[in-house]
């Protein structure tokens, strides 16, 4: 299998001098295609940090992102926000849902964005799968956190994207909610081919990835 994402002595730091708090530190790793990956670490350790640098959501101090030949931090805020639409779907532990817009158009939005026009036959099969499509004219208010986070699952998925990012995809759920999100996670990966990353501080959450790659201080200390 090739390799989707690579990082080559890929660094961030705040701050200068005496100051500096190194968040990652020359970190090389590499993420299969296709796999169910867990990035693991203790609090601090920059789990977010790497995850943000993949999807583009931060900069970094040094070093290149790649998705194949393609570096990532090279690319200017326009060319960077165009690759993210086409390419990489987010799932944050916080839902980031608008809370003015029904389940259906948070769902669509990022389309709406893009000037996309939805395929509706992949929708209502997405919706399904999720089992929010009963649910789908509701505000995020009237949903539960197991919906809300389903309905952010779909919007990270609606654009078909090649690679998933989720940060503590189920850390604002109850535990059988967040193992039936996991299960729609593993199942969506399995059955579109798609690259998972999931930052995650639970052990049983990551025993169930295809790998794991640990990450204390900034580094990284096993993959």
């Amino acid at each position: 299998m090739k390799n989707v994402i690579t990082t080559h002595h890929l660094t961030k730091t705040y701050g200068s001098g005496e100051a500096a708090v190194h968040a990652l530190c020359d970190c090389n790793v590499s993420f299969e295609e296709g796999k169910f990956i867990a990035i693991v670490g203790t609090s601090g350790s920059g789990k977010s940090t790497l995850l943000h640098l993949l999807g583009g959501l931060d900069t970094a101090s040094s070093g290149e992102v790649c998705y194949g030949e393609t570096s990532i931090l090279k690319m200017n805020d326009t060319e960077l926000s165009q690759f993210r639409r086409r390419n990489i779907g987010f799932v944050f532990q916080f839902f980031n849902l608008i809370p003015e817009l029904t389940a259906e158009e948070n769902v669509l939005l990022p389309l709406m964005i893009d000037k996309v026009k939805p395929d509706r036959t992949y929708f209502k099969g997405l919706t399904e799968t999720l089992g929010i499509s009963n649910r789908l004219s509701h505000y995020p208010s009237q949903l539960s956190g197991g919906q809300q986070q389903r309905t952010a699952i779909a919007r990270a998925l609606i654009h078909k994207p090649k690679v998933l990012l989720c940060d503590e995809p189920t850390g604002n759920l109850d535990s059988k909610s967040g193992q039936e999100v996991l299960n729609l996670l593993r199942r969506m990966q399995q059955d579109m081919g798609q690259t998972v990353i999931m930052v995650t501080h639970d052990a049983d959450i990551a025993s169930q990835a295809d790998h794991i790659v640990r990450i204390e201080d900034g580094k990284i200390v096993k993959e």
